[in-house]
């Protein structure tokens, strides 16, 4: 009986943890972002290391602002900046954390952030030549 009530605890403290943790804590910690360059030629940079040429789709950690550097023989290198914002699912952990305290945990989780702007279309300028 003893092993039977100790098992029933550990259940419901577990199913409380996991139900009362914050919904932040389920969504995946990286998100889809798509680049799409002017040039077909372009290679496409995310934080430094090369994606791919002309048209890529990757995942970054939702919680970290990310740097897109677009480069093409014969135009300038643009350069551009992946920012996070709040999601939707961290809104609900910070309201849920008013009724249960228990919920603001999501909020430390790449979960409660996204990338503002997931889909980026970058036009490069030509070279002025001499």
């Amino acid at each position: 009986m003893k092993i039977i009530n100790a098992l029933v605890s550990v259940l419901l403290i577990m199913s409380i943890v996991i139900t009362q943790a914050g919904c932040s804590t389920f969504v995946p910690h990286r998100q889809k972002v798509s680049v799409i360059a002017s040039e077909p030629d372009a290679k496409i940079y995310i934080n430094g290391e090369l994606i791919g040429v002309g048209r890529v789709e990757t995942k970054v950690p939702r919680n970290r602002d990310a740097s897109v550097m677009v480069k093409c023989d014969g135009f300038y290198t643009a350069t551009r900046q992946l920012s996070t914002t709040m999601s939707g699912v961290g809104i609900v952990d910070i309201i849920g954390g008013w009724i249960w305290l228990v919920p603001w945990l999501g909020l430390l989780s790449p979960g409660s952030r996204e990338i503002d702007s997931p889909n980026m279309t970058v036009v490069l300028d030509k070279e002025k030549t001499k």
